[in-house]
């Protein structure tokens, strides 16, 4: 406890009270800017996502008038107004968590504009959705991904980029954040000819596609054993041995088939969390373009019951998330007070370390 009250208050004095509300305003505008500019003829092809506190639907004179969440303070409130058939109005709309109120003229409104209204809960599952007969994909991406997936040509050439961004971004961290070992040579090795052969020649098939992705990963996490974990004097004989060193993805105590999931070890604590946050974001991103999650292209189809095409789109992503954990090892030394293990050997990550973790670096 002493450490977590520690941790929040170094947190609360390195950054201003109101450099949240600014960092928010910032990577808006980012993101507003990175939209390529619309043709003046060409319908809005990009969603509007709305969160926070206060959200607000509702009819006047005909438009629909729609006001943003309020997510931190100070913040100014965002309005938006709607007219009937504009190529101007977004292709659905996304309410993302938050609060607040819409009106049956509002929903009559986006019925009639054929607008569809997708809640989703914060972690992108869908609650609820209002137009398209309850269905929150837009039925032409979802037929091409359920074409794409029965093709499989097709199938390679979509997920041949996304596994060479990925170990693009792999490599990445093999050169900036690994110290040199012999580990550390053959996996930046095994990533250039993985590379290579992508580029060269591409694999004919998803499962030649996912052995190669396999060859370079399993190379590749490896070397995150000579990654030395340190932790406070005080606490280095008290916590499990298997902590002391990163050997296994897989957690160590998994039964039957090794899994990734109930993290037995620190290290895979915070990597499930860094990936969990990189998959809700990517959830929602997808539902709100239009994409049914269900439907992998990669990584599976509808049939397996989980968000698979979700699980497709993360593979650029994953190096990114690993390099903050990486990133975590190297600069700090852990304390016992910012894991918990539960009665089934589960290893959690402790609320407060996960706000310091993810949160206290843009």
């Amino acid at each position: 406890m002493h450490q977590a009250r520690k941790i929040e208050a170094e947190t609360q004095t390195a950054i201003p009270s109101d450099e949240w509300a600014v960092r928010c305003r910032y990577w808006l505008e980012q993101y507003e800017v990175s939209i390529p500019r619309r043709k003046r003829r060409e319908r809005q092809a990009h969603p509007l996502i709305l969160t926070g506190n206060g959200l607000s639907l509702r009819v006047n004179r005909g438009s629909l008038v729609i006001k943003d969440g309020l997510t931190h303070y100070p913040q100014e409130k965002k309005e938006y107004r709607l007219f009937p058939s504009q190529l101007e109005n977004p292709p659905r709309i996304v309410l993302v968590d938050g609060s607040g109120e819409i009106t049956l003229d509002a929903l009559d409104w986006l019925a009639e504009q054929d607008i569809p209204l997708i809640r989703l809960k914060w972690d992108g599952q869908v609650v609820s959705v209002v137009g398209q007969t309850g269905y929150a994909a837009d039925p032409d991406k979802a037929a091409w991904q359920t074409e794409t997936r029965a093709n499989e040509a097709a199938r390679v050439a979509f997920g041949v980029p996304l596994i060479r961004q990925k170990i693009e971004g792999t490599l990445e961290n093999l050169i900036e954040l690994f110290p040199a070992s012999e580990p550390q040579v053959r996996a930046i090795k095994t990533a250039e000819v993985v590379l290579e052969a992508l580029d060269s020649e591409a694999p004919k098939t998803v499962s030649d596609l996912i052995g190669l992705e396999g060859k370079a990963a399993n190379a590749y996490f490896r070397v995150w054993a000579t990654v030395p974990i340190r932790w406070k004097a005080s606490d280095r004989h008290t916590v499990p041995e298997d902590w002391l060193t990163y050997t296994s993805r897989s957690a160590l105590r998994a039964k039957r088939v090794p899994s990734n999931r109930r993290a037995t070890h620190p290290v895979n604590a915070m990597l499930n969390y860094a990936y969990g946050m990189l998959e809700i974001r990517t959830r929602i991103q997808a539902i709100a373009d239009g994409y049914d999650p269900t439907r992998g292209i990669v990584h599976g189809d509808q049939a397996s019951g989980r968000d698979t095409f979700v699980f497709d789109l993360m593979e650029p992503g994953r190096p990114v998330a690993e390099r903050r954990v990486l990133e975590m090892l190297r600069e700090h030394e852990f304390a016992k007070a910012d894991f918990r293990l539960t009665n089934k050997g589960t290893c959690r990550v402790v609320p407060d370390a996960v706000s310091y973790i993810f949160k206290t670096k843009v």
